[in-house]
């Protein structure tokens, strides 16, 4: 009512004085309080016909029954990219110089090591060669500094007693000097003189008889050295030399002299005893002596260290001389790898895609000169979000199709998932490679779709993804006509919560909240793939991939525990 409505019924009514106006006032009045009451009336129709004509389009929604039942399913993760050879190399210039042949053309296959390129190496050729005549040169010196430096372990250069020893530890001594003397004078030897026919018959290790001269005593003897040399004597006598050793029973000296017979052939001219060895140590540089291991007097045997000495400039040669020889052999080094880069092989078998350079032309340093494929096999990158990762594992199977090969699938394998992510607005996502070993009618460089089949399931309770609405609710058939009490809910069903397991691209299994044989409704609205199912959202599995979308994902998820039922648009009512 108006407030004029209320002013009438709530103000005084005294006495009025009569007067021609009073039955007008009265009947304005009464016009008004009708006029209100019809605009309220007209309010309530309009309310209750929109009401009613709401519920009834709602009621009325379009929708499509559906028998859950058991099947398989196969959960795959979609993605796309260009497909890349199993290897490729453009090789490029490593020197400068004119090509002189390149045995190949595009097309052709090669095997590792096969050469593509000569390039003229001339100068560099020379240089090798100066590199290893230096090397040589450098090992020479070296080979001597460690020979004197050897040297300065002075050994005893035969069987022998030391006779003399000059120096003692801490002694300074020159180059040159002689420091010890050894000699063997227990074994005498003597060289006589035989003719020639007769030298010829002796053999090293005959016994001899020895007579001594100077006291007139025949000692046994044994031939130690025949020798070839003819030596000619007054009267045209042939002789030869022929030298015999002696056990020194004290008296012999090399004053002695002495003559020999020799199978019963006695030697024409006589000889003089010798010491069967005799030596002398000399220092091979200036040095200092640093130990003394055999004493005057001691008896040593053939290489048996005597004098040991030292000098830091043979040290210091030695190692100036290693230097040397390290450094020619680096420049050694340097100049064959330059002399093997004129020469350009195929670093893997392939094939051969690209021949930019071609015979006579001038290669520059950097030039690219041809491009190798390895065509064995070819492989896909896909980059895949941080949420669907774990679920890729090598040896998994893939399935690929080309816009290239219409109606051909292809077959693969994820052979490496790269835990080296790239992160891109707040997203992460890891680097899968697919190879693909049945490569007929598809190139490098071509478009593919690939499929990695994550799982398959068998004889498990399935519907479509379409009939999932907002927090895990199906429309499931209560077997009763009753119209619903929920706006937008067809006749006969009603919300039902449900456990949602992996999906396909279009159907999504259930794990609780349904069984086989049960009716539910998939509106005619609501979108039929995971792909573009807003509903289904949370269960998408992406690719960050400029044309990846999903398909398949592995989902898991429970029934609604609280909260507003969605309506058939998918909002909470």
């Amino acid at each position: 009512m108006g407030s004029n409505d209320q002013e009438i019924m709530t103000q005084d009514t005294p006495e009025q004085p009569d007067g021609p106006d009073r039955p007008a006032k009265k009947k304005l009045k009464n016009r008004w309080i009708i006029i209100i009451a019809a605009a309220v009336l007209a309010v309530v129709f309009i309310v209750l016909a929109a009401l009613s004509a709401s519920r009834k389009s709602l009621t009325s929604a379009a929708y499509t029954p559906y028998t859950v039942k058991r099947g398989d399913i196969t959960v795959t993760l979609s993605g796309s990219g260009t497909l890349q050879p199993a290897d490729a190399y453009t090789l490029n210039a490593l020197v400068s110089g004119d090509v002189l042949s390149a045995p190949f053309e595009e097309g052709d296959t090669v095997q590792k090591g096969d050469v593509l390129y000569t390039v003229d190496n001339a100068d560099v050729a020379a240089a090798v060669q100066q590199a290893e005549n230096s090397v040589g040169d450098s090992q020479r010196q070296y080979n001597n500094a460690l020979k004197l430096q050897s040297d300065m372990t002075l050994k005893a250069g035969g069987a022998g007693t030391v006779t003399q020893l000059a120096v003692q530890p801490g002694d300074m001594v020159a180059a040159g000097q002689t420091v010890a003397v050894i000699r063997d004078m227990n074994v005498m030897s003597v060289t006589v003189q035989f003719q020639k026919s007769a030298a010829a018959g002796f053999s090293v290790g005959q016994s001899a008889d020895v007579f001594i001269n100077s006291f007139y005593e025949t000692l046994p003897g044994v031939v130690s050295k025949v020798s070839s040399v003819d030596i000619v004597l007054p009267g045209n006598i042939i002789v030869r030399n022929v030298t015999i050793d002696v056990n020194n029973p004290g008296a012999i000296s090399t004053a002695t002299t002495a003559s020999a017979t020799i199978g019963g052939t006695t030697s024409v001219v006589d000889g003089t005893f010798t010491y069967k060895y005799e030596g002398s140590l000399k220092a091979p540089a200036s040095a200092t002596v640093t130990s003394v291991s055999a004493p005057e007097g001691s008896r040593v045997a053939k290489g048996q260290t005597v004098i040991v000495l030292q000098s830091d400039d043979v040290d210091n040669q030695v190692a100036a001389a290693h230097s040397a020889l390290e450094n020619a052999q680096i420049n050694l080094s340097t100049q064959q790898r330059k002399l093997e880069s004129y020469t350009v092989t195929s670093p893997i078998d392939g094939t051969i895609v690209e021949k930019i350079v071609k015979q006579g032309d001038t290669l520059k340093v950097g030039e690219g000169v041809c491009t190798v494929y390895d065509l064995s096999h070819l492989s896909l990158t896909l980059n895949v979000d941080e949420l669907d990762i774990k679920s890729v594992q090598p040896g998994q199977a893939v399935t690929l199709t080309a816009d290239a090969a219409p109606g051909m699938t292809f077959n693969g394998v994820v052979v490496t998932v790269n835990i080296k992510g790239t992160t891109k607005n707040g997203v992460t996502s890891y680097p899968v490679t697919i190879q693909l070993d049945e490569t007929d009618a598809l190139l490098p460089g071509m478009n593919v779709d690939a499929k990695i089949i994550l799982e398959s399931l068998h004889d498990v309770l399935t519907v479509p993804v379409a009939a999932v609405l907002r927090d895990n609710f199906v429309l499931l058939q209560t077997g009763t006509k009753e119209k619903a009490t929920d706006a937008g809910i067809p006749a006969g069903f009603t919300y039902t919560p449900v456990t949602l397991g992996p999906s396909s691209d279009t159907d999504i299994v259930i794990t609780a909240g349904l069984k086989e044989g049960d009716v539910i409704a998939v509106m005619d609205d609501t979108p039929t793939s995971y792909d573009t199912n807003i509903f289904a959202a949370r269960a998408e599995n992406r690719i960050d991939n400029a044309s990846n979308t999903s398909s398949g994902a592995p989902t898991t998820g429970g029934a609604a525990d609280g909260g507003d039922t969605p309506d058939a648009a998918g909002n909470a009512g």
